[in-house]
């Protein structure tokens, strides 16, 4: 059994006013810039460790409210091993946090505390106060700021907090002695005993002299340093050379780390920032190990709170992978703000939170594991997590299932927008088919995303796009063509049927023609006229075995529609290198984009406020 911080709220403080957040044995903050990531690991930072950070400009102030206080609330829970909660803290908690500062939330045992910073203008900086919740949840009608407090009997020395930021280097921790690798190196001397520590000092003394000896260099300079004798004119003055630390305690000033090939490896001065960061942050693993090492064997309480801000600095993807298990390895209670998609698909569903501003306040998003089903949680981190991370970043997102609207919208988004969609924080996505939209939808929901499906108009995808999105909206679903988010090709057809229902038949003609030559389909009319297309469903059913008929359709390009036909067709078998042709084709042709793309561009534009 354990402790665990399993809530934080935040007011006053930069750009979170009346925020609170859930946290796990590992939490992972996802999000845009500007959202408030590097504020939670901050506001923990004034609840457990330094405010010498702060300065005025950390006041929450909007267009009409500055405010006149930071407050910093955090709930600290018992959990068992798995750590879920449970009802008590174990004895060495309850004695460590002080029985006095245990509050019930039904049977359910806790402690909040309270941290209110107020600036004083006549000293130039911030006063703390700490107190101890009476409660959690404030009575009806009143805000959680205005919950009765009283003076706390608390000693926090057993959860100390440590903030890892995202500038860190290994070679400057070495040079240190307050770093974290400082801080160990300093301490070698006393893992040794009396009789150790002599032999190794008299075998560093021993190796000190050969060293000098056996060099004409380094004899030399003693010989002639030797005067600094006569200067100082004291008889009891003694000149060494020492080019190994003479005393383990020192043992940092010359400390070097070495990486590479067995027979060919480098001080970390000469290796990239992605190593050097990367050590830095295993050297803190093992400083904090060996605490919790140290506190074991004197059995004492101790639990880390760690904030780690942007791991993923200069290392590539499979490294960032295998970063997130090295940090869900070391003790205590993680917290871990990050930009990488890398990351956030290793973490699990319950400790992904996603920031994003809603209404210009910042908002937490985080799944509700308990009313997911298995296959939803698999299709959730099989379809969108692992292979669309970046979504977590987006602004907007559209949805479709057709290959050619995956090369085609971009392009065309790009000439609406006049700038690139991802500069503008949308992206597009295909999911795969009609019955894959709900992860993603989901998903968008959670985070508070914007999302938007552009669908084809036959009826059975229009059908199973329909169903994720009622699924999904619940009571709130009317029909879908209530919902201003959806977009659904007319007539029954799909995005290539569009482009010959609104008559670009010249741009599709000269698409193909850059793909496949002059006068390509005159040649495809010519080879597949009378050819066996797929097998088609008809509505007659078998007597016997209850199911639908399916015909062969010979192909019929020499009527009078014959030629849509066979553009249809073939647009259709070439999808993936057509769809980025023929939206750079409609572009140059000075036509107006398709009417439904417009009608989807301009709804992103009037959501997202671009002009």
């Amino acid at each position: 059994m354990g402790i665990l911080i399993d809530k934080l709220r935040i007011s006053g403080f930069r750009g979170l006013n009346d925020f609170e957040i859930n946290f796990g044995k590992t939490t992972v903050l996802t999000g845009t810039n500007n959202v408030g990531k590097t504020t939670i690991l901050k506001a923990l930072q004034l609840a457990l460790g330094s405010r010498s950070f702060l300065t005025i400009d950390d006041l929450y102030v909007d267009a009409t409210f500055q405010a006149p206080k930071i407050i910093i609330d955090i709930r600290i829970i018992p959990v068992d091993e798995n750590h879920n909660r449970v009802n008590v803290f174990e004895d060495d908690w309850e004695v460590e946090l002080n029985t006095d500062n245990i509050r019930l939330d039904g049977a359910k045992s806790y402690i909040g505390i309270r941290n209110t910073f107020e600036y004083n203008r006549l000293k130039s900086e911030f006063e703390r106060n700490q107190l101890i919740l009476n409660a959690w949840e404030p009575d009806a009608g009143r805000h959680w700021q205005d919950i009765p407090t009283s003076r706390p009997k608390l000693d926090l020395r057993s959860i100390p907090f440590y903030y890892i930021e995202a500038q860190r280097d290994v070679v400057d921790d070495i040079k240190q002695r307050n770093s974290y690798l400082g801080k160990l190196l300093a301490d070698v001397s006393k893992s040794y005993s009396s009789a150790d520590l002599d032999a190794l000092e008299g075998l560093i003394e021993e190796l000190n002299e050969q060293a000098v000896e056996k060099s004409n260099i380094l004899s030399t300079i003693r010989t002639i340093m030797k005067g600094v004798d006569t200067a100082m004119d004291r008889q009891d003055s003694k000149l060494e050379l020492t080019p190994f630390s003479k005393k383990l305690r020192d043992l940092n000033k010359n400390m070097s780390i070495h990486y590479g090939e067995a027979a060919n490896s480098f001080t970390m001065d000469y290796h990239g920032m992605g190593t050097r960061s990367w050590s830095s942050l295993l050297t803190f693993k093992a400083f904090v190990s060996q605490n919790a090492t140290l506190s074991a064997a004197e059995n004492t309480s101790f639990f880390p709170i760690i904030a780690i801000e942007e791991p993923e600095a200069h290392l590539h993807p499979n490294a960032q992978k295998k970063l997130y298990s090295q940090m869900v390895d070391m003790p205590g209670q993680k917290v871990i703000s990050t930009h990488s998609p890398y990351i956030t698909s290793c973490a699990g569903f319950n400790e992904i939170r996603g920031l994003y501003k809603d209404a210009g306040a910042i908002q937490c998003g985080e799944f509700d594991t308990d009313s997911l089903n298995t296959d939803e949680k698999r299709k959730l981190k099989q379809k969108v997590i692992n292979t669309r991370g970046e979504i977590f970043f987006s602004k907007a997102i559209v949805l479709f299932e057709g290959e050619t609207e995956e090369q085609a919208l971009p392009i065309l988004a790009e000439k609406y927008f006049g700038r690139p969609a991802y500069e503008l924080g949308i992206d597009f996505i295909g999911v795969g088919g009609a019955g894959a939209y709900y992860p993603f939808i989901l998903f968008a929901e959670t985070f508070n995303i914007p999302w938007y499906i552009f669908s084809d108009g036959e009826a059975q995808p229009v059908n199973n796009m329909s169903k994720a999105v009622k699924k999904l909206l619940g009571t709130k679903y009317t029909r879908i063509e209530d919902c201003q988010n959806v977009f659904i090709i007319r007539d029954n057809t799909d995005f290539e049927g569009m482009l010959i229902k609104e008559d670009y038949i010249t741009e599709i003609i000269a698409s193909l023609e850059n793909l496949f030559g002059v006068n390509c389909l005159d040649e495809y009319i010519r080879t597949k006229t009378g050819t066996i297309k797929k097998r088609e469903k008809t509505s007659t059913v078998c007597p016997s075995c209850r199911q639908n008929i399916y015909v062969d359709r010979a192909r019929e390009y020499l009527t009078i529609d014959g030629v849509n036909r066979a553009l249809f067709d073939y647009m259709s078998e070439n999808k993936t290198d057509f769809g980025p042709v023929v939206a750079s084709t409609i572009i140059k042709s000075g036509k107006a984009l398709p009417s439904l793309v417009q009608d989807l561009f301009n709804r992103i534009k009037i959501d997202l406020h671009y002009v």
